[in-house]
């Protein structure tokens, strides 16, 4: 008996639910600017995708999309309007409805100061890389407008365990680039919120990971291997080794004139001098320590980075934020513990690697080599690039050799080798964020001095 009442409910409710109806989506309009975003659109799997997520979404309000294997894309010239939907197709069915979605990507700081869109949270236009407006229009099937929807989702960065060169061709109004499956992931998100029954959002906040480009010398490396993330907190970064919590703080840069010249010369190293004096257009030229305080926490232990650069009035870089970046040639860079000397090292500026590459056209999550992407639109005729590295630093710490090699967007990826082996990679501009050490024998306490000479302010 409890068989039979069961399937007769199960029965009525069925009977009872609403028919499903049938939205055909006659197109899909886009505005963005640039790749890889824009080139989604342009592949037929990804369009599959989004069709099946937009359907998906349709669901929740009792409908349906009649072909999920595709779409049209329209690409707009916005230029801050848009334009004017005129319907085109011709359907028999009363019953159908009609569905046109517009994606369209808008400049964070004109977006807020419209005023149309407001969030409680202040701080989150400082965290906002990009702005997207998602919006469907239904019509009947005789052409008329039935109703409107609109959704502002504004696109931050998500931390990510990727390392690497993030890709930087992508999103119009930032260098935050995703990849495709983050991008059909957003979709999925931000459509499922627009269509959902008594939806009452007009702003929702999605924080991507982002894309880096594949390359041959730190994706093979890192791949699957585990990270170890890094907090900042005024100046102290955190992170944990083992089971003990490791902290260094960064002081400030300190710039101080070096007195070689004049009725007010001071007395320094012979070899420092002759080197100061060795330099083209000495007497034209201004000599700087740049100094850098810096403290093992953990240890109790104070360090000082001291760098030696020339300043030429002459040859002043167009960014100057590269101006104190011309070092003196030869090992006269310096970390100093307390007041011995434990490191001396030399850098080199734009030093090219014929071996190293990155991929321009590929993709990658920068933490799992098996799932690289190929654009579906290439932006350049050129498959890989060497990379040149912005610094490479040679030298000897406490009796054994090391170098660092600076590269990536913005100078934020060290290589960082000891007694000529691999022993971390790290992501970060001025500490780090996040790294991979290679070497399970390699002591914290080398691993933070290690840090503070690669991470010093001054490489810009």
């Amino acid at each position: 008996m409890r068989k039979i009442t069961i399937c007769l409910l199960v029965l009525l409710l069925t009977n009872s639910l609403p028919a499903q109806k049938k939205v055909v989506l006659e197109k899909f309009r886009c505005y963005n600017m640039n790749n890889p975003v824009l080139s989604y659109l342009g592949n037929s799997d990804i369009r599959k995708t989004v069709a099946t997520y937009l359907h998906q979404s349709l669901l929740q309000q009792q409908m349906y999309l009649a072909d999920t294997s595709g779409f049209e894309v329209e690409l707009l010239d916005f230029n801050f309007v848009e334009p004017v939907i005129k319907p085109e197709y011709t359907d028999n069915d009363t019953s159908n409805l009609h569905i046109y979605v517009d994606l369209i990507e808008l400049d964070p700081y004109y977006f807020f100061r419209s005023g149309e869109y407001q969030s409680e949270d202040s701080s989150l236009i400082k965290r906002v890389k990009t702005v997207f407006l998602l919006t469907t229009r239904f019509f009947t099937a005789d052409k008329k407008p039935l109703n409107r929807e609109t959704l502002a989702i504004a696109v931050g960065e998500a931390t990510t365990p990727g390392i690497g060169n993030p890709y930087n061709n992508g999103i119009r109004f930032t260098d935050l680039t995703v990849t495709p499956k983050t991008f059909t992931d957003l979709f999925k998100t931000a459509s499922a919120m627009l269509l959902r029954p008594n939806n009452d959002l007009s702003l929702i906040e999605l924080r991507l990971q982002p894309a880096y480009y594949a390359d041959n010398y730190l994706l093979p490396k890192t791949s699957h291997k585990p990270r170890i993330f890094v907090t900042d907190n005024n100046n102290i970064s955190t992170y944990r080794w083992g089971n003990q919590a490791e902290m260094i703080r960064n002081g400030e840069a300190l710039y101080v004139e070096i007195r070689i010249k004049g009725k007010k010369a001071e007395k320094y190293p012979d070899d420092l001098t002759a080197a100061i004096k060795g330099t083209e257009r000495f007497s034209a030229s201004d000599y700087v320590f740049l100094r850098q305080e810096g403290r093992d926490v953990t240890r109790d232990r104070n360090y000082l980075i001291q760098l030696v650069t020339q300043v030429d009035p002459d040859n002043i870089p167009h960014d100057r934020r590269y101006l104190f970046t011309n070092f003196l040639a030869g090992d006269f860079q310096y970390l100093f513990l307390e007041k011995d000397t434990l490191a001396k090292f030399s850098i080199l500026k734009q030093v090219k690697e014929k071996n190293n590459k990155l991929y321009p056209n590929l993709l990658s999550n920068g933490y799992d080599s098996s799932n690289l992407y190929s654009l579906p639109a290439p932006i350049s005729n050129v498959t890989e690039w060497s990379v040149v590295y912005n610094y490479i630093l040679n030298g000897s710490l406490g009796g054994t050799p090391f170098q660092v090699k600076c590269s990536g967007t913005d100078n934020t990826v060290r290589e960082i080798f000891l007694a000529g082996k691999l022993v971390c990679i790290a992501q970060g501009k001025y500490r780090p964020e996040k790294f991979v050490v290679f070497d399970a024998s390699l002591s914290a306490e080398k691993l933070n001095q290690l840090f503070l000479i690669s991470f010093n302010r001054f490489l810009e």
